[in-house]
């Protein structure tokens, strides 16, 4: 029988109600501690992004009238700044996870193939520090053909053999926190595991993926 994840009943939906930052966070963390490279939250890092340039629009507003602000304005202000200055973290570490994670697995790596992981609207979080510099891969390339490659017989002097491509360990294990009942989760060499509303495991991942990917879990 094939293992899917239920829908959230009513009185489990508060379980999975988060702040816009928790959501950020949980995303991320996922990124971070998954063995694979998971699908990119585009509508979450777009609406990150429209929410920073709101706010950075009023600090704008508020700024450019220091003499009409009150102590309640100057409170509000350092809250938007404090608020602006920690999306743009969670979304350039987001960002930078999954540019690793693509950049260590793939031998070639190109701007367009990077552009189904990254969305191309975070490029402004990174205006000094830019994700599209991939110069560092051809270097690697670069000095391992020239230190070993060039040595061995012509048919296994390249890099894209099937063997040498990095693939992700999807039976690892893996820490989990049930954010909603869900389940059975499919275990080797044991009975199926209903996972309950705030459970820890240390489990699987493969066992625990589509609940990962329905939001019913996540990853610490």
């Amino acid at each position: 029988m094939a293992t899917m994840a239920h829908e959230p009943l009513e009185d489990e939906q508060d379980a999975l109600r988060e702040t816009f930052s928790e959501e950020l966070i949980r995303h991320w963390m996922n990124e971070r501690l998954a063995p694979e490279v998971l699908a990119h939250q585009e509508d979450l890092m777009e609406r990150a992004l429209s929410r920073i340039q709101q706010q950075s629009l009023a600090l704008d507003v508020l700024a450019n009238n220091p003499e009409g602000l009150s102590s309640s304005d100057h409170f509000r202000f350092m809250l938007i700044e404090t608020e602006i200055e920690h999306a743009r973290y969670i979304c350039k570490a987001y960002a930078r996870c999954r540019m690793y994670k693509v950049k260590s697995r793939l031998s070639k790596v190109d701007l367009e193939y990077c552009a189904r992981f990254l969305s191309s609207s975070l490029a402004f979080l990174f205006q000094s520090q830019p994700l599209g510099d991939l110069a560092g891969t051809d270097l690697v390339h670069n000095l391992l053909y020239d230190s070993v490659l060039d040595q061995l017989p012509i048919k296994y002097r390249k890099l894209d053999e099937d063997h040498m491509i990095i693939r992700p360990d999807l039976d690892q294990g893996v820490f989990i926190i049930v954010r909603s009942s869900c389940g059975p989760a499919v275990l080797p060499h044991t009975e199926p595991l209903m996972l309950e509303k705030g459970s820890k495991h240390f489990i699987c991942y493969r066992s625990i993926k589509p609940f990962l990917e329905s939001g019913h879990v996540k990853l610490v």
